[in-house]
């Protein structure tokens, strides 16, 4: 059976790469280039596979050309299979399949419909989320559910710790669903539209901390947004500085005078302990460009900090500001 393969990231190169390996007749590769502030690519990657085993290759950002459908129908594809597609596909396009157009979501639909639903999994303190293989259709994450598979998120565990799993999971999944689309078992059940959730896009800047927020929620968001991703930040002395890994303390001391964000013990070797609107955070790691790691207490040295942007560093910014333009007005005047 012909498939045609769409998609991008690691997850995707890993489940083309295994579909290929598996003896599944690829006879086209759709790779879909990732978003810009992304710090793994994976399309070249997928265009080497493609192009190392002669299977007929485009790369794109949005699929609206019609010409696109032309090609996909042109390479005799049964059957579709797309992972790491973050746009709405056209009817013109998944329709064009005899087998149908099916898409690879990482949760248990109908829970966390749309975007980042592993990120916010964690976010919202999820035990677990998964993998769903589902029709694409005209309705975002809604058509028939062929295959699930659940993956266990620890309370501990990061973004790229859980997205192993869910990688792995996706290759499973994918195997199994083009080999029952192959051998006419498939068995597709319909999807409640009506039921389940939504989840946002999130962009770089919602993973800004609010430190009145709890403890658990804060580390939370750390755990979710940890490199590779674009990062957990706040800002130090008006600079901005992403948190990638930080501790939950247990049994921390009350403070009757609580000020989130205030930094109020630097442990040399194990961090900074910072107040949060319930509790304390000990944050251990940091980055100023979210790549280079440096001990948090190598960074932040003052107990008589807040992290975060307040009212003053606002203000000292536009002091700033101003004078620079008074001095470049007097210079242009010369």
């Amino acid at each position: 059976m012909k498939v045609l393969f769409i998609g991008g990231t690691k997850r995707g190169f890993q489940t083309l790469d295994a579909l290929v390996a598996s003896g599944a007749e690829v006879c086209g590769v759709l790779s879909l280039t990732q978003d810009e502030h992304e710090q793994e690519r994976y399309e070249g990657p997928i265009r080497d596979l493609a192009l190392s085993h002669g299977i007929p290759f485009r790369e794109t950002k949005f699929v609206r050309d019609r010409e696109l459908a032309r090609w996909a129908q042109d390479t005799g594809a049964a059957t579709a299979i797309g992972v790491g597609v973050r746009i709405l596909l056209p009817p013109s396009f998944y329709t064009a399949f005899q087998l149908g157009c099916w898409g690879v979501h990482d949760s248990l639909l109908p829970e966390y419909r749309g975007f980042a639903p592993l990120n916010w999994s964690i976010i919202n303190d999820e035990p677990r989320t998964g993998v769903t293989v589902f029709r694409i259709s005209e309705r975002m994450d809604g058509g028939e559910i062929l295959l699930q598979r659940a993956v266990p998120i620890g309370p501990a565990d990061t973004a790229p710790q859980v997205y192993e799993r869910v990688c792995a999971a996706t290759v499973d999944v994918v195997r199994e669903a083009y080999r029952q689309l192959k051998d006419g078992t498939a068995a597709p059940r319909p999807q409640d539209y009506t039921a389940g959730s939504f989840a946002c896009a999130r962009t770089p800047v919602d993973g800004e901390i609010d430190w009145s927020q709890p403890t658990r929620r804060i580390y939370n968001l750390v755990r979710a947004l940890t490199f590779p991703y674009p990062g957990a930040y706040t800002y130090y002395r008006g600079q901005r500085i992403c948190v990638l890994r930080a501790e939950e303390i247990e049994g921390p001391p009350s403070y009757r005078g609580r000020i989130p964000g205030r930094v109020v013990q630097i442990l040399p070797g194990q961090g900074v302990e910072v107040l949060t609107g319930d509790g304390m955070l000990r944050v251990t790691h940091v980055s100023s460009d979210g790549r280079t790691t440096r001990p948090a207490e190598d960074v932040i040295r003052s107990v008589k900090t807040s992290l975060g942007l307040r009212l003053r560093d606002l203000e000292l910014r536009l002091v700033e500001m101003e004078r620079r333009l008074e001095a470049l007005t007097a210079h242009a005047t010369r």
